[in-house]
């Protein structure tokens, strides 16, 4: 349960990058349907750096803290969740060869409306994109996306986020919102990601970089493992 809410907000808020250099973008996310003893973690706050390569991805919520960052070279992630400090490092060739055995997922599926509305300072216009999972059944994302901010599906982006970055196809634009549902252990729960501010000015280069001390480290092959564990025991 935990694994997935942390996910959830890498996954929406962290997968385009935008054309231009230099963009920090403010995010709420807020997740109904938890039961209690995940309350903490119903409304996270968000904050995306991006210069060209290079970004950074903060999220705080009651229960948690993370913080992922590649500097063009070197991928740091590190996550306190109630008093355990953990983390993971990954060379940008480690991400480019996990990548590469990664099997091919099919593109969404996008179906653009003419409702539109306008997040940030930013006209947007709703489209549903539409995935299959392992299991055939479809899942369905509401995004709101602008054109206004000229974005891009940056090359190598993918493996930059150790693979947790979702594919929005070829959606045009960026999205400033996205809604989503998520079924896990017999709990039906909504997932709204919105923009509160857009922001253009210049991010220094020092930002990207994240301490590690006091974290318990793991090696980016350590991580890929655990992965592949828990995608058997599904």
């Amino acid at each position: 349960m935990k694994k997935l809410i942390t996910s959830a907000a890498l996954i929406l808020v962290s997968a385009i990058s935008f054309a231009q250099d230099n963009y920090t973008v403010k995010m709420n996310m807020k997740i109904e349907g938890l039961p209690p003893e995940y309350a903490g973690f119903g409304e996270q706050e968000i904050v995306n750096y991006i210069k060209g390569e290079k970004y950074k991805n903060e999220i705080t919520s009651m229960m948690l803290t993370s913080v992922t960052a590649f500097d063009g070279a070197k991928l740091t992630s590190v996550t306190e969740q109630m008093g355990n400090k953990s983390g993971y490092t990954a060379t940008k060739e480690e991400l480019e060869a996990a990548e590469k055995t990664e099997k091919p997922e099919s593109k969404p599926k996008i179906e653009y409306t003419t409702d539109k509305k306008t997040i940030a300072g930013y006209e947007c216009t709703k489209a549903i994109l539409t995935t299959t999972g392992k299991d055939k059944k479809e899942n369905k994302m509401t995004v709101w996306a602008t054109e206004k901010i000229k974005s891009a599906q940056a090359k190598g982006k993918k493996s930059a986020k150790g693979g947790m970055a979702m594919d929005f196809g070829d959606l045009k634009g960026y999205p400033l919102e996205m809604e989503m549902t998520a079924s896990q252990q017999g709990l039906d729960m909504k997932i709204l990601v919105t923009t509160t501010e857009v922001l253009t000015t210049p991010i220094d280069d020092a930002t990207f970089n994240v301490s590690t001390d006091g974290y318990k480290m793991a090696t980016y092959k350590e991580v890929l493992e655990k992965m592949k564990a828990m995608k058997e025991e599904k």
